[in-house]
């Protein structure tokens, strides 16, 4: 998947978009500090972490979730949009 198609994957879904900004604005969370902050049921926050992993956005390193470099690409682009 390229650069753009990867922005209309996130920029297409409000919740794949939140939880990328707010892993973008904190250093490693959990999925449940996720779910609780997006207000966001566990298993859609599992569900789309799954998705964003899968894509090569985040990565999960012993229970918490951060962007990799690609992610944290994707999410400037998004933010201007």
């Amino acid at each position: 998947m390229n650069i753009d198609e990867l922005i209309g994957f996130v920029s297409g879904n409000n919740n794949r978009q939140k939880i990328l900004k707010l892993l973008g604005s904190k250093r490693g969370m959990s999925s449940t500090l996720i779910a609780k902050t997006a207000r966001l049921s566990q298993h859609l926050i599992d569900d789309i972490l799954n998705e964003l992993v899968e894509k090569e956005l985040i990565f999960e390193t012993d229970g918490k979730y951060q962007l990799t470099e690609l992610g944290i690409t994707l999410k400037g682009r998004i933010q201007h949009i």
